[in-house]
């Protein structure tokens, strides 16, 4: 799926605003958020916006993004934190001293591998404080004995929509797409502490949200 067609979708465009609903609703205050894969800085820039006292850290392993990131979030000064790291081994990762009261990933998961998004959930299980909220927003695995099923429901928003199975995993492997099953996200943030679960679901693209307790 190109970059651009993505955009315009729905669905997209309404799972964003359910995250800014959920991180503008936390008590966030003076606090930070802590962005897994900020690429260009577009959902960061919109978070600041909604979120006018918090700090935000993001994160992102390539250099070029961070860069159209930094240009992007320089107006916010100090409120906006690059970090260069690697989500499929954030264990040695130093972030600034902060308190994480939040934490985000918007479409970038699915980039990982299952042991991959158990360890990054898990991780950012450790980093935001008691009570913190954790919110997921990425595609999920379509099973193939439901591919025709998601196929219906999909072309009420898309008008391409793959004829086959075989042609769906093209599309995600051209983009370097490795979505995981709904269920094993859901376990795997359990896994991790948090109370969490899929609270939005459009076809494949789900918003999951956690916190972990106090």
């Amino acid at each position: 799926m190109g970059r651009r067609r993505a955009e315009k979708l729905a669905t997209r465009a309404e799972q964003l605003e359910i995250l800014l609903a959920l991180l503008a609703a936390a008590p966030i205050d003076d606090g930070a958020v802590l962005d897994l894969g900020v690429g260009s800085g577009l959902v960061a820039e919109a978070v600041l916006d909604r979120l006018p006292d918090a700090r935000l850290v993001g994160i992102d392993f390539s250099e070029p993004m961070l860069e159209l990131a930094r240009r992007r979030l320089a107006h916010f000064g100090s409120r906006s934190v690059l970090v260069r790291g690697d989500l499929a081994n954030l264990g040695g990762l130093e972030l600034p001293r902060l308190p994480y009261r939040a934490a985000f990933s918007v479409q970038t998961l699915h980039h990982l591998s299952g042991d991959e998004w158990a360890a990054a959930v898990n991780w950012t299980a450790n980093v935001v404080e008691p009570e913190g909220l954790i919110v997921v927003v990425d595609r999920v695995q379509v099973a193939e004995p439901l591919f025709q099923d998601w196929a219906v429901i999909w072309s009420r928003i898309d008008s391409r929509v793959p004829e086959t199975y075989a042609e769906h995993l093209d599309e995600l492997a051209a983009g370097g797409d490795r979505p995981t099953r709904l269920h094993d996200q859901i376990r795997w943030l359990e896994e991790a502490g948090l109370e969490g679960d899929c609270l939005h679901l459009y076809g494949n693209r789900a918003v999951l949200v956690a916190r972990r307790p106090n």
